[in-house]
């Protein structure tokens, strides 16, 4: 019994931090920003996020905000209330009859804001489940260069529910883990 519930804890593990930085109650999947990505002031930050068919407006209340640990006044709501609405525009198969629902808000990151590390918190509000992911902004004028250089001229991201063919080779990877797992329940 121990050992199955080792196996299943690891896989549940193992699948988060595959997929992304997923929201603790499991509603939205954060694809950007990334953690650590570097920004400038005076340009756009983006906040993409996926939900799956299951998350509705009565389960997921989205509110996205800046702060600065340094700095315990520096509190900006950017988005006080995020989409996650299943329109049509947004739907994006994820392969496997799996369907989820991409959402794009972009904040001007205001050329004031002073150099330093920051944090994106996205807050289910019904819950009060934050997911944070730490940033750093530069300060106006700086030429920054991204750790995760990105062979298609995308944002470096990845996940589970990329449908891109650069994932395709992660099929064997996920079939070897189920494997194990059913293997380790049969003992």
């Amino acid at each position: 019994m121990r050992t199955s519930t080792a196996i299943l804890s690891t896989l549940f593990v193992l699948v988060a931090y595959l997929s992304g930085s997923y929201a603790q109650d499991g509603l939205f999947n954060i694809t950007s920003p990334e953690a650590n990505s570097p920004f400038v002031a005076g340009q756009k930050l983006p906040l993409i996020y996926n939900i799956p068919e299951s998350t509705t407006e009565q389960n997921l209340q989205l509110s996205i905000s800046l702060t600065s640990p340094t700095n315990a006044t520096f509190n900006v709501v950017m988005v006080p209330v995020a989409d996650v609405s299943h329109g049509f525009s947004n739907k994006k198969d994820a392969g496997n009859n799996v369907t989820i629902y991409e959402h794009q808000a972009n904040y001007d990151i205001p050329t004031n804001t002073p150099a330093g590390e920051y944090q994106v918190i996205f807050s289910n509000t019904l819950t009060g489940h934050n997911n944070s992911v730490p940033i750093k902004i530069a300060e106006v004028g700086s030429t920054i260069t991204s750790s995760k250089p990105s062979a298609t001229g995308g944002s470096g991201s990845s996940n589970i529910w990329d449908d891109s063919a650069a994932n395709v080779s992660n099929a064997p990877i996920w079939f070897t883990i189920l494997a194990c797992v059913a293997f380790a329940l049969k003992m």
